[in-house]
């Protein structure tokens, strides 16, 4: 895995880190080389792409921008797993720094999407914010055009495999979705959405605060335990 940038004060070159850090993390070995040639290519083939700094790029990976009517920005230090395709019709794709894309995934965009910062998304998964649009049965589908809604993956949430994001989902920051759930609609931050259409089934902020007591529990046999070792160490008497 790609290591983290570097903490500290910017620099002139914010995403030049210094060589000292590049040894110490190991960014000389052949599998970084690799990776960041990988990613100097990215920026040759595809120049209409923002790329906000480092982004690790897989085997295969599709990225297409239609000039003039689409835009696509990544953030730092991203992931772009092997045969991710992220494409950029006629709207927006912003994906936010510290991101991890799974294997397969799919991005279609006519109006906007964006998925925030340091978000997991699993393998297979699809994102698109337009429908084509059916409402005349007399004529054919693909004369009537499209209709579109923008999508908005919160930061911090962890989509699973299969996940189907459709058109005019915002999903809120910290929320988790179940393997091969359909989301569509606004859901509340730090949700679990699971099912087909995808609805709420827990709220982490629930269950965090219901499991407040388990963790003092552990918590204290933890503090005794490290008491009984410093004690044991310092040849005192531990008791029974």
């Amino acid at each position: 895995m790609i290591p983290d940038p570097p903490a500290g004060p910017p620099t002139r070159h914010p995403h030049r880190p210094p060589l000292g850090w590049l040894l110490r993390r190991g960014w000389l070995r052949p599998v970084n080389l690799r990776a960041w040639v990988r990613w100097r290519l990215a920026r040759w083939r595809w120049p209409d792409v923002e790329f906000e700094g480092f982004v690790f790029i897989g085997r295969g990976v599709r990225l297409e921008v239609a000039r003039g009517v689409g835009r696509l920005r990544i953030g730092a230090w991203t992931h772009l797993n092997d045969r991710v395709k992220i494409r950029a019709h006629q709207g927006t794709v912003v994906v936010g720094p510290k991101c991890v894309l799974g294997y397969d995934l799919t991005v279609n965009a006519h109006l906007d999407v964006r998925i925030g910062e340091a978000t997991i998304i699993g393998d297979r998964v699809y994102v698109c914010d337009f429908d084509h649009d059916t409402t005349d049965p007399h004529r054919r589908i693909k004369d009537q055009g499209l209709v579109r809604s923008p999508v908005r993956i919160g930061a911090d949430c962890w989509l699973g495999t299969g996940v189907t994001v459709v058109r005019g989902t915002d999903l809120g920051d910290g929320s988790v979705v179940a393997a091969h759930a359909v989301v569509r609609g606004a859901y509340p931050p730090r949700s679990v959405v699971a099912g087909v259409p995808g609805r709420v089934v827990a709220d982490r902020d629930r269950r965090w605060a219901e499991g407040a007591e388990g963790r003092a529990y552990v918590d204290a046999l933890g503090e005794q335990a490290a008491e009984r070792v410093r004690r044991l160490v310092a040849g005192e008497d531990v008791g029974p």
